[in-house]
């Protein structure tokens, strides 16, 4: 939030439902992505200007939580893994990081280890990203 009489900085939400490979199981999955994959493209987002960087899972042990907080209106339950969501100013910096020679190396390559890149979708690039909780 801006201070009083400050115009708010606009930024992109970008969100992604990730699946992991057919045959891996939730903990070597979350243990590849929160100790691998994550440390492998932390500094990339870093250098080109992203704000926040965030993995939530989706596992068995919370899936069946849903059912407690789920009306007649939201009956509709995702089936995906985990969702990644980063947030930052301008698409070009996006754009410039997958172009940037370690993106393509190194972390390209390494979304296929333990995740479906063919079934994980990208949900949505948001503008601007309101927050009405934090």
């Amino acid at each position: 939030m801006g201070s009083m009489g400050q115009e708010p900085q606009r930024l992109l939400c970008w969100t992604v439902c990730a699946y992991r490979e057919a045959g891996t199981n939730e903990e070597d999955y979350h243990r590849y992505m929160s100790e691998v994959h994550a440390p492998l493209v932390k500094d990339l987002m870093v250098r080109y200007g992203m704000i926040r960087w965030s993995m939530t899972y989706n596992t068995s042990s919370t899936k069946p939580l849903m059912a407690q907080i789920a009306g007649p209106q939201f009956n509709s339950f995702a089936d995906y893994d985990c969702i990644v969501t980063a947030v930052f100013p301008e698409v070009q910096k996006f754009v410039k990081m997958k172009a940037d020679p370690f993106f393509k190396e190194r972390v390209m390559p390494d979304h296929e280890n333990l995740a479906d890149t063919k079934r994980s979708r990208h949900g949505e690039l948001a503008f601007p990203l309101r927050e009405y909780l934090n």
